[in-house]
Parts: C-alpha cells; structure tokens; sequence
C-alpha cells in the first residue's frame, strides 16, 4: 500500500523503519497495546525476506521456507496472541543418511537418528558437556567435534543442522555460541511440539499482521526511505523520510529500526559510527541457495524438516504443502531445499545442488520440476550478522531500538531469535511509556 502524506499525522508514538518480519511485527504488537504507530518501507511490498510472491500457483517464498521452528516458542506464541493462524508438523526432523532414514519428534528420539552406537555415545557426550560451566577457548564448533569428539557421522550430523539452521560451516560457529544453542534445544527439548506452519505461509502471516495494523490506526507506507534516524542529545525523537520527491521529518517517542545493523547506523551518522560501521562490514553475512520444487506427489511423508547427510550441498529441504495445499495447485506440492553458498561460483553451486536432488530422490525426474532458483547474499542475505555476532536490541541511543535477523536474542536461532527479540523489544517500549504516564 502507497499512500499519500498529505494532511496525515506528522507524530507518532513509534515509527517503525522497514517491514520486515521484526518491524511488523513490533508494529502489530505495539498498535494493540494502544500505540499510535506508523511503518516506512523502501521497498513497493511489504514483508521482506519473510513473504512469498505467486508463480504458477506456487508461493515462493522470498527468504523463509513457511515454516517457524517451535510450536511453543515465541513466534508461535504472539501469532496466537494475535489470532494468526498455523499448523503444527506431524515429525519434527528426520535425518536421510545414505543406507538409513529415521525421523523423530523430541530432542530424546534425536538419538536414534544417528546410525551407529559410537555416534550416540559422541552426541551424549556433547549433551553432557554442554550442561556443564563453560569457559571462552576461542574455537570453532568444527575444531570442538574434530579434535574432542572425533566422530565423523556426528560431525556430518551436525554440519547439515548448521547449515540448514543457521546457513553456517561448523568452522562459520564458535563452539561457545554453539553450546549456547545446544543447551537451549536441550533444555527445551522434552516439551518441544515439533514446528508450524502458518496458513498461507509466510504471506499469511504478512497479511494477518497489515490487518492488525490497520485495524489499530496503524499505517504502513511503502516506497518510503527512511532518509535519516534523528538523534538529539543522545536521543531519538523521528526521522526524515523520503516519498517520492518529497522529504518528510516525521516526530517519533520510540525508532524501532529493522533496516539491520549497519544500514541503522548509516542514518543516524556515519562519521560518528565509522568505528562501528567499519567492524560490521567486516563481517561475513551468511549466504545460501534455495531450490524450489514442484512434485506431483508427497515426496517426504510427513511435514517436519528433513536434514539431508546423504547430499553433498543441500543440506535440508521442507514441504509445507502437506500442511496447507493452499500454498501450491490442487494436487501438487511445492519443495523447499536450503543448502549454504560455500563460494561465489553461485552457478556451481547450483548444479551440485540439483545434482543433489537426484540422490536424495531417485525418481527425481518422474515426479518433480525445477520451479526457479534463489541465491541469498550480499544486501539479500539469509541474515544480516551471524549468529553469535547479534547486536543488542537497546542501542546506546535512547528509545531507539534495532530488531530483524541481525538482532536475534542469544541462543535462539532462526525467526524465533527475531520474534523473541522483538517481544523484549514491545515489553520495554510498553514499560517505558507506563513508568512516564504513572
């Protein structure tokens, strides 16, 4: 939606920059609990790398795979706060080995996906070690399994788990953050109720929130780029926004910015944040390839992820349609497969990719097609910081706040690190304006 700023409010209590999937939903929240809140987005939709475009009937997704990792986890839970629909999968991994196959639905039954006895005494052992005090030794997850657990099928095991989960080598992860990880599947792990899949996937979750918005007074603005985040005596109180050829300063008490680290700091001063800006674009942003697939046919039989060591590139592949046929033609299934960006011949990459699509299935040809490609780097990455190297949500400015996938909470990965983020994020703008009221 693109609306004119003429004769509209020029002062809200929360500007929102960028609609992504942690500024929607910051803003869906924030305008339930009374908040007068508008949203600018520089792009013509709104969604970002969480929304999916139709192609032949197919949804494809922009970024995620129309799945959310825990059904009892925060994502889950504010979309039942906010009356947004899903589905829970019926398996919650399986693991597809070359001469074995074994799926489960809690972190206990995680064992048995693994082949051998030596490789679920290794995985034991982690579990045991995991749960113990840590200190900081500065390694990578992959020196942690090569030089302490030698395992080479706990190694693979939990390579395609990185990959997949967090688009990582295990040398890409320390084992500090890692562990972190661990722990928290683990502790979490007897009551974990497999994933969800939202009805109408990742678009129906986009919908459901625009409505939410609207619904409150709220407004999103597509076409809108936030020109600069406006900082004065060490706080925020708006920014100025083009829209179209015009250039706006928009009063706000809270920025909520999901342009990502580095663009948030851009707008508010470069020179003063060269420091910063200049550590961030060092950093790698996590890179990966999804292949999308039409099948004719049910090719996994069952819902959950399917992690894929008997590949050399992909790494997992979903199927959201067993949970909503809505999301592909009446009689088909739409396949979604991740795999990590290991080089920049992206175009090599995809080739072992699809090379990949016959080994995992055989009857490749009979029953599936190549629907179209997706590559994530650079400004469309699978994040924007890895995992480990998330920002803060409270920056050092006040009432200025970052949220997205380069602000994901500790130890929680994938949308569920963005949701849990924003939900901080919702209570203290919340708290904050109550303790000034009271």
């Amino acid at each position: 939606m693109s609306i004119s700023m003429s004769n509209k409010l020029n002062s809200y209590d929360v500007i929102v920059a960028g609609a992504g999937i942690g500024g929607l939903l910051s803003a869906a929240m924030l305008s339930k609990r009374g908040f007068s809140v508008i949203v600018f987005e520089r792009l013509s939709f709104i969604g970002g790398r969480f929304t999916s475009f139709n192609f032949k009937g197919y949804e494809i997704p922009s970024g995620a795979i129309h799945m959310i990792p825990n059904s009892r986890g925060t994502f889950a839970k504010i979309l039942r706060d906010l009356g947004i629909n899903y589905k829970k999968t019926d398996v919650w991994v399986e693991y597809m080995w070359d001469d074995y196959q074994k799926s489960c639905n809690d972190v206990f039954g995680i064992f048995k996906t693994l082949k051998s006895k030596s490789a679920r005494w290794s995985f034991a052992k982690v579990i045991f070690e995991i749960m113990q005090p840590q200190k900081d030794d500065g390694i990578s997850f992959s020196e942690y399994l090569n030089n302490e657990v030698k395992n080479d099928e706990l190694y693979r095991f939990f390579e395609v788990f990185v990959n997949f989960s967090l688009s990582l080598s295990l040398e890409g992860i320390s084992k500090k953050t890692m562990f972190k990880i661990l722990k928290n599947v683990a502790l979490q792990g007897v009551y974990l109720d497999s994933q969800v899949v939202p009805i109408g996937g990742c678009k129906g979750v986009i919908n459901g929130l625009e409505k939410i918005i609207s619904a409150n007074n709220g407004k999103i603005i597509t076409n809108a780029d936030i020109e600069q985040i406006l900082v004065r005596e060490g706080k925020t109180d708006g920014v100025v926004v083009k829209v179209g050829e015009e250039c706006i300063e928009m009063k706000g008490k809270y920025v909520v910015s999901n342009l990502g680290p580095i663009k948030t700091y851009e707008k508010i001063n470069k020179n003063e944040y060269s420091v910063t800006l200049s550590k961030l674009r060092k950093k790698k942003t996590p890179a990966g390839i999804t292949i999308c697939i039409s099948a004719s046919k049910d090719m996994l039989g069952h819902s959950g992820i399917t992690f894929t060591p008997i590949a050399e590139r992909v790494c997992g592949i979903v199927q959201p349609t067993t949970l909503d046929s809505s999301l592909a033609p009446k009689g088909k299934h739409l396949l979604l497969t991740h795999q990590i960006l290991k080089n920049k011949n992206i175009e090599k990459e995809i080739g072992i990719g699809i090379a990949d699509l016959y080994k995992i299935f055989p009857d490749f040809d009979k029953y599936c097609e190549i629907l179209c490609i997706h590559s994530f780097h650079d400004d469309w990455p699978v994040n924007y910081l890895t995992q480990g190297d998330d920002l803060p949500n409270r920056t050092q400015i006040e009432n200025l706040f970052m949220v997205g996938d380069g602000n994901k909470t500790p130890s929680r990965i994938m949308t569920e690190g963005v949701a849990d983020g924003v939900k901080h994020v919702v209570d203290e703008i919340y708290a904050s304006q109550n303790k000034k009221i009271n």
